[in-house]
């Protein structure tokens, strides 16, 4: 950084006229001194103020209140406020030593005058004692007006680290204070004091920086193209306070400081944060501490540690390294940029803004140098298949790099022998070469892969060295069935499964399932299928199918695979596969919804959560979908991915956590649809001052709408309860991606046991028995009969009228129904239960309501 000579401008504007007079550091420096000893104030305390605001530079705002991203601005070389965020320091200070406001914001003096009041002010309030700099930490956060408790430490470290450090800035000097204590700051501060437990804090995206979400972003809606560099026109803290405020309606994905280069990572990389207007579809952001007019503040630490995020962003994203894509917020000035946008990128406007940031003092030549040399060289991080493994005749081979690579000099860098010919692809950003075989390569034969050292990296670095693996063909085999769900005689299937068959090898296509595959009932009559789909991953054959209507309660069905089926490699199946199943009760009861997913609620981004660990962020999300529900229009999906290992934890957690109350006899339920991944599913709670309790509901073992159910007691406690998270526990065995949904949370007493169909007989016509026994005590049993499908509800009413309790509340297909009910928590008297069956196919009514009384009798 080149040192310039400081000269402060001060304008006064009297009577129309302009009156410029040039002050020197000596002159700001004697001016500390002075109001140093009039307000009692240690002198270095008054410099590390103006050398947190300013950097010792006066800030005039002509006309002007907001600078970037509507963060209201400070004033004069003490960054005094007038806003209602940071509050009205500029008028507090200018009362207390009866000075205009308007000559204290321009005129230097004043400036450090006022100030110096104010925090005189703030000492006696508190007070401290004013000659132990450790006592005026709470005046530092005190004036800084920062309203958030939990960003106030930013400010006071800033202001603390640079008395314990000392400096000279354009002739103006703090003396070093060996005595100020910094370590005293969290480890979310103070990058020297991090713990061993550091991904409690660190992002997940970036982990050198600290992840402290702003809730102003926009979910799963960024295409990373580009990578903006801007600059906060306030201090760290200051910014940081303002961007987490949810009326700023700004943010940025990372904000970095300027004494030391740490990193604060804001918005989520594949979240798109506001920073740019209508750029920020395609662009990552960056704050930077500092000033467009103030080179002081780009000090080397914080283009070092910039450099290495734009350096990530590169090498993740595939953004190429160049000025045409690691842009400035000023770059709809830069007139060859805005033709190349409108050449390249016609959905881009370049001119929609405004903002003039980095500026001219940004160093744009240093800056890209240090992205590039700081590159490592790329390297392997794995191959399939893996080196002396075996593979299938029909593989393809692919190798994973540590960081984006160059398409062209990579696959130029690959060899195979014995020679095979085949093309090209990539996965992952350009980090994976996958090589096709045009045709099947040869049984039991050794191949040898090599990848010199001639690959490039998307910084133009070359591999670490050659890369070489080999893998041996297997002899062809015949092709099998290793998996399905369900599987044969299974049980409590869903009725709504989706079917899952695995076969050891990739099939031929999804051509070779046509007329080979058949879903029949116990009758033997044909279900008809949606959702086909054939896939193939690691070296299997996945085929996959719904039926296309809810199947029936306690009913037989069979799924048969031809024998015909044939695999990539020319065999087939042989023998047909046959599966055989029985779909579970309708055990479902209907209560009181908590939750019916038809918005998104409390429900955070999982990404969010301090206890996701292990995440693969490009799989992890969560929204509410369309695409398959119980009841209503939609409900939550959740899409993970965890990275190898294990250990992983996806929490969904509900900012607004739902109280169930004391009564730990009361019953919590909620639909799940599983994926069949075999990881673990959980649910989180807090009871009074025990948090996270963990309900270990089921493995993801299944397929299908499943209602699941437990009492409270379960959780335990005498406190009230709150649930507030679904957690994805990993299992190292189960497949490391997959996708739930989530339908009608619901709680209820227990005072029906079970919706049972008693019989596949479908009646003449609808009927509502007589509760039997009746008089009862405490329950008895309610039969009914539906001669077509409708929505059902059976509800118990008192003789007021008064709604009691909801029995059932769901679709219900023909047949013959019992309900048993307990009244344990009513007492003695007369009731009535109501059937109503809306929308039913019965010619001769639209709705259907019956009603019996029935008398509890203790």
């Amino acid at each position: 950084m080149k040192n310039y000579k400081l000269i402060i401008l001060i304008v006064f504007l009297l009577s129309g006229n302009t009156i410029i007079k040039a002050q020197s550091a000596t002159d700001i420096s004697l001016a500390f001194e002075r109001y140093s000893i009039e307000f009692n104030i240690p002198v270095d305390v008054l410099k590390a103020v103006a050398y947190v605001e300013t950097r010792f530079d006066l800030n005039i705002h002509p006309n002007k209140k907001f600078g970037h991203n509507g963060i209201p601005l400070s004033f004069g070389i003490m960054g005094l406020h007038d806003d209602d965020w940071f509050g009205h320091s500029l008028i507090e200070a200018s009362n207390l030593i009866k000075a205009d406001p308007n000559l204290v914001l321009k005129d230097y003096s004043l400036n450090i005058k006022a100030a110096a009041a104010l925090l005189s002010k703030y000492a006696t309030e508190l007070s401290i004692n004013r000659k132990n700099l450790n006592q005026w930490k709470t005046v530092f956060e005190l004036y800084s007006g920062i309203p958030q408790n939990e960003i106030k430490p930013f400010y006071s470290f800033d202001a603390l680290k640079v008395l314990n450090e000392g400096t000279n800035i354009n002739g103006i000097s703090i003396s070093s204070h060996p005595e100020v204590d910094i370590s005293v700051f969290d480890e979310n501060v103070n990058p020297k004091n991090k713990l061993k437990n550091i991904q409690d804090i660190n992002s997940t995206d970036y982990p050198p920086a600290v992840w402290d979400p702003s809730p102003n972003f926009t979910l799963d809606s960024i295409t990373q193209l580009f990578a903006v560099v801007h600059d906060t026109e306030g201090s760290f803290g200051g910014s940081l306070s303002w961007l987490k405020n949810p009326v700023a309606q700004a943010s940025a994905h990372y904000i970095i400081r300027s004494s030391d280069g740490y990193i604060v990572q804001m918005v989520r990389e594949q979240n798109k944060a506001w920073h740019v207007r209508s750029w920020n579809p395609y662009m990552l952001g960056v704050e930077h501490e500092g000033f467009v007019n103030n080179p002081a503040f780009f000090t080397e630490a914080m283009y070092q540690s910039s450099a290495a995020l734009y350096r990530h962003f590169v090498q993740k994203f595939n953004i190429p390294l160049d000025r045409n894509h690691i842009i400035g917020h000023n770059e709809w000035q830069n007139l060859n940029w805005v033709n190349w946008i409108n050449q390249n990128f016609p959905q881009i406007d370049p001119t929609d803004n405004t903002h003039t940031d980095p500026g001219p003092f940004w160093d744009w030549n240093h800056f890209i140098s240090l992205i590039q040399s700081g590159a490592a060289a790329p390297q392997v991080v794995t191959s399939f298949p893996l080196n002396n493994d075996s593979a299938w005749v029909s593989t393809k081979i692919k190798i994973t790099f540590d960081q984006a690579m160059l398409p062209t000099e990579t696959q130029n860098a690959f060899s195979i022998s014995p020679n095979v010919f085949g093309s090209f692809s990539w996965e992952d950003n350009n980090k994976t070469l996958v090589f096709i075989p045009d045709a099947l390569l040869a049984p039991s034969t050794t191949y040898s892969v090599t990848i010199s050292k001639n690959a490039l990296s998307i910084l133009n670095t070359n591999l670490q060295s050659d890369f070489n693996f080999t893998f041996t063909t297997r002899t062809v085999t015949p092709l099998t069935v290793v998996e399905s769900y369900p599987a044969n005689n299974g049980v409590n299937v869903s009725t709504t499964v989706k079917i899952i068959i695995k076969f050891n090898v990739p099939l031929i296509g999804f051509s070779t399932l046509a007329g080979n595959v058949l879903f029949t009932d116990s009758a033997g009559s044909s279900v008809t299928i949606k959702n086909a789909s054939y896939i193939s991953e690691e070296n299997q054959g996945i085929v996959s199918f719904n039926p296309s209507k809810k199947l029936n309660y306690q009913s037989l069905y069979t799924v048969t695979i031809k024998g015909a089926v044939q695999s990539l490699n020319g065999n087939t199946l042989g023998d047909d596969f046959t599966i055989t199943f029985t779909t579970e009760k309708n055990e479902f009861i209907s209560g009181t919804l908590l939750d019916d997913f038809e918005s998104l609620g409390g429900w955070n981004d999982p990404l969010i959560s301090n206890e996701t660990f292990n995440a693969d962020s490009s799989q992890t999300n969560f929204f509410i979908s369309t695409s398959d529900k119980v009841n209503g229009n939609s409900s939550g999906k959740l899409n993970y991915g965890f990275k190898n290992g294990d250990g992983g934890v996806i929490q969904l957690v509900n900012s607004q956590p739902f109280n169930l109350g004391t009564d730990k006899n009361n019953l919590l339920g909620l639909w799940i649809n599983g994926d069949f991944s075999k990881n673990f599913l959980e649910l989180w709670f807090d009871e009074g001052f025990n948090e996270n309790i963990i309900i270990k509901l089921d493995t993801l073992n299944f397929t299908g709408w499943k209602f699941f159910e437990f009492p409270l007691s379960k959780v335990g406690g005498t406190e009230s309860i709150f649930f507030h998270s679904i957690v994805i526990r990993q299992n190292p065995n189960a497949s490391k991606k997959g996708s739930i949904y989530f339908d009608d949370i619901q709680t209820r007493i227990p005072s029906v046991t079970a919706v049972e169909q008693t019989n596949n007989q479908i009646p003449k016509s609808f009927y509502l028995e007589q509760n039997f026994p009746n008089p009862f005590n405490p329950s008895t049993t309610i039969n009914y009969g539906l001669k077509s499908q409708g929505k059902v509800l059976l509800k118990i009413y008192d003789v007021l009228g008064r709604e009691v309790t909801s029995l059932v509340n769901e679709t219900q297909q023909p047949g013959n129904y019992s309900v048993n009910f307990n009244a344990a928590n009513l007492s003695s008297g007369i009731y009535f239960y109501q059937l109503s069956i809306i929308g039913s196919r019965d010619n001769s009514s639209e709705n259907i309501i019956l009603t019996k009384k029935m008398i509890l009798m203790r």
